[in-house]
């Protein structure tokens, strides 16, 4: 072997060379020599890059390391040579790490010679963790933009998104010893290369090969998964002939027509390519880098840009390795702005950041303190104050991640239903960057999955319905997210017919969920939120079974946060989902009943008012009611329903807080408004959790609990009493309140201690 550091074009075509033979030794069975060639592979990027300690002796590393491939290859049953063992010597004295073959007496060659295949559970288990994470997050990529290189088959810049994946899995994997799922992806990385080099055309049917390969591979991750969390030994077989043999069908397929425009591997557009950098040195002209793509992607398409430039005199050895060294540079800024941090400890970190929000909120509202004159401790505080409310800022900021991945589920599962449905079905998406809490993301999973599926089913017409009502062929699917506030607004909506009210208020009234009595549109589309209920005639793999969307209405709630329709008939509907950014703090109201005081989320609050003597009306059969805009809204005593003492007993005397819950509005008298505040969220433990009216409970600025009113709860409660049953009461039980309403209610000792 006969090459010098400088020598560019030597260097590269060793590369080459290392990849061809570890390929084949993969494929052959010699699976001793991947440590061996990734090992050289590594320093070779490394002379290239003038990052090698000793460029001289890795050349003469290099030297031996090959030597011990043949000498492995040749005879792949012989113990490990002196000169092998010699070769490991040298890479850890120059790199000062450890052999990628050897593992503290367990080497790749001792484990092959044992009758047992290696266990890859055998290995550390953080690797295997981190490749499990990171390849099902490469194959959610690969199917967003499949659904891309479908509708623009011809677009090199998707073909490459989608190879890139491939080849990472298979890279990883293979070092890790996982072989079908590197057979597996190796195979569909060789089909995505026919691609890449205009030698096969992307077909819908090439695609849908490709989506039922990233779910078997998917399959096989998850397999590996659960051999992981069970502690057991071995990975399950799984049946990948007959694809491997599909993949060998496909690459026959017909030759790309000529004239094609070659394309090049598709980059990070954060890292410059390398033609960028020598153009913007004056190295080289545009026209050059432009030749020499297209050079690269006919008879030199063997070649890498820089080998090509070298070989056409554009550009010096030198030069291209300077080039190189700069892009590695950038590249290795852009990795190490990122860390990964264990999720508990980031959990931890906001909780106690907002234990430190409380502590400040004590102090701050401590009567010593507040007799103080001191105009520094003052100032001090305040500045205390402003750095508690930034890191606070920061610290939510650091569990916020953007929905983008949970959209980009959407997309798959758009098209399989609309093909499993016989429609034509566009998803058009919109806010994919909006952010959210981490601990919310994966739960509103399903009930976006419900929704859209409800849309696809009910909502969007067959393309000959369609047309018969003067609409496009294609239905849309609307996907968008924003802020709005302090909460997240996602919206679904579609441009089908609407929902039936009538077909909705007839299956009600079969199953006995409503009565005859005449109902609002907004109270007929509300039903469909009922356990079980489906207006489906038959059930389908679809849909039918009356099990979607009372799991988005429960989700949604559980969420804190509420769900909206708006249908309009023949011209679609609209769904809106509003839940808080995070459920660690919350924006509220606090009021003051009686001697006690709670917060009213303001997700839920219209408007807040001090209403008139004459705007209450007591009505028969339905309470009082306070006249607001024309419209008579029930007025809900919270000191009844809570059971506190207050002075004030007419409403005039009060204040009034409108609330609206799933289209309802109701009044919520309380007796004064302490102010707007975020409040940092505690539970209430096992034993009050299923109180109704109470969603939860935070520390006030005096150390005092204060409970966050649960404005579904409490209307729930109200409707069972105006209903004629029994009004829910507090009785004394040892110095605690309990709540009792027909078994409602729950023993409430905490909520009062």
């Amino acid at each position: 072997m006969m090459v010098e550091p400088e020598d560019l074009p030597g260097l590269g075509a060793i590369l080459e060379q290392l990849e061809k033979a570890e390929e084949l030794g993969m494929e052959s069975g010699f699976h001793s020599i991947q440590p061996l060639t990734q090992t050289i592979r590594k320093m070779v990027e490394k002379i290239i890059l003038n990052e090698f300690p000793d460029l001289q002796e890795g050349i003469g590393l290099i030297r031996t390391g090959v030597k011990v491939i043949q000498s492995r290859a040749a005879f792949p049953d012989h113990p490990e040579s002196s000169e092998e063992k010699s070769f490991w010597e040298r890479v850890r004295s120059l790199t000062g790490q450890e052999g990628s073959a050897k593992s503290e007496g367990n080497t790749c060659i001792e484990r092959e010679e044992k009758a047992a295949p290696p266990s890859p559970l055998d290995q550390d288990l953080e690797l295997y963790r981190d490749f499990i994470s990171e390849a099902l997050e490469h194959l959610g990529t690969i199917e967003l933009n499949l659904i891309s290189l479908e509708q623009s088959p011809e677009n090199k810049e998707y073909i490459n998104a989608i190879f890139r994946p491939f080849h990472t899995i298979k890279g990883v994997s293979g070092f890790l010893n996982l072989h079908d799922i590197q057979r597996f992806s190796h195979a569909m990385e060789s089909l995505l290369d026919e691609a890449r080099n205009e030698r096969l055309h992307i077909t819908r049917e090439i695609v849908d090969f490709i989506l039922e390969s990233v779910d078997l591979l998917k399959d096989m991750i998850l397999d590996l998964r659960g051999h992981l969390e069970s502690g057991s030994v071995g990975c399950s077989r799984f049946e990948i002939e007959p694809y491997l043999q599909r993949v060998e069908i496909l690459k026959e397929g017909d030759p790309l027509a000529e004239g094609a425009g070659p394309g090049a591997d598709f980059e990070d557009k954060k890292v410059p390519r390398l033609g960028e950098i020598l153009s913007s040195k004056g190295v080289v002209t545009p026209e050059d880098i432009s030749k020499a793509l297209n050079e690269q992607g006919g008879e030199r398409g063997g070649l890498k840009l820089g080998e090509i430039l070298i070989k056409g005199n554009k550009a010096k050895p030198g030069q291209v390795l300077e080039a190189l060294r700069e892009q590695k540079q950038i590249s290795s800024q852009y990795n190490e702005a990122s860390v990964k941090v264990d999720t508990d400890k980031l959990d931890n970190l906001v909780d106690m950041i907002g234990e430190l929000v409380i502590a400040q909120s004590q102090v701050e509202q401590n009567p010593v303190f507040l007799s103080l004159r001191d105009q520094k401790t003052v100032r001090d505080f305040s500045q205390v104050k402003r750095i508690t409310a930034d890191l606070q800022k920061i610290s939510m900021s650091l569990r916020m991640v953007p929905i983008r991945q949970t959209f980009q589920k959407m997309v798959r599962l758009v098209r399989d239903l609309a093909k499993k449905s016989g429609k034509v079905v566009d998803l058009v998406m919109s806010g994919e960057d909006t952010e959210i809490d981490r601990n919310m993301v994966e739960s509103l999973y399903d009930p976006l999955v419900h929704m859209i599926r409800n849309a696809i089913d009910h909502g969007i017409e067959s393309p000959e319905g369609r047309q018969r009502a003067g609409k496009a062929e294609a239905g849309n699917v609307f996907l968008r997210a924003y802020q709005k506030g302090g909460n997240v607004v996602i919206e679904i909506e579609d441009d089908g017919q609407g929902l039936n009210r009538e077909k909705i208020l007839r299956k009600a009234r079969e199953r006995g969920i409503v009565s005859d009595e005449a109902l609002t549109d907004h109270q007929i589309d509300n039903l469909i939120f009922e356990a079980g209920f489906s207006t489906a005639d038959k059930v389908t793999d679809i849909s039918g079974r009356g099990v979607g969307m009372d799991v988005v209405k429960k989700t949604i709630e559980k969420l804190k946060g509420k769900v909206e329709i708006f249908s309009y008939e023949g011209k679609g509907s609209r769904f809106i989902m509003r839940v808080p950014l995070t459920l660690a703090i919350m924006d509220g109201i606090i009021v003051r009943v009686g001697g006690e005081q709670y917060i009213v989320p303001t997700v839920f609050i219209k408007e807040t008012l001090k209403p008139r003597k004459e705007d209450v009306f007591p009505i028969l059969q339905k309470g009082e009611m306070i006249k607001v805009r024309e419209n008579l809204l029930p007025l809900i005593r919270l000191h009844h329903l809570l059971g506190v003492f207050t002075e004030r007993q007419n409403p005039w005397e009060t204040l009034v807080i409108v609330v609206e819950n799933e289209g309802v509005q109701k009044c919520l008298m309380v007796d004064d408004l302490v102010g707007k505040r975020e409040v940092v969220i505690k539970n209430l433990g096992e034993r009050l959790k299923d109180v109704k009216g109470v969603a939860g409970a935070t520390i006030m600025g005096d150390g005092r609990a204060g409970l966050i009113l649960d404005i579904h709860g409490i209307f729930q409660i109200d409707q069972i009493s105006s209903s004629g049953m029994e009004r829910p009461t507090f009785k004394q039980t040892g110095g605690a309140r309990r709540v009792t309403s027909n078994g409602h209610g729950d023993d409430a000792r905490c909520l009062r201690s």
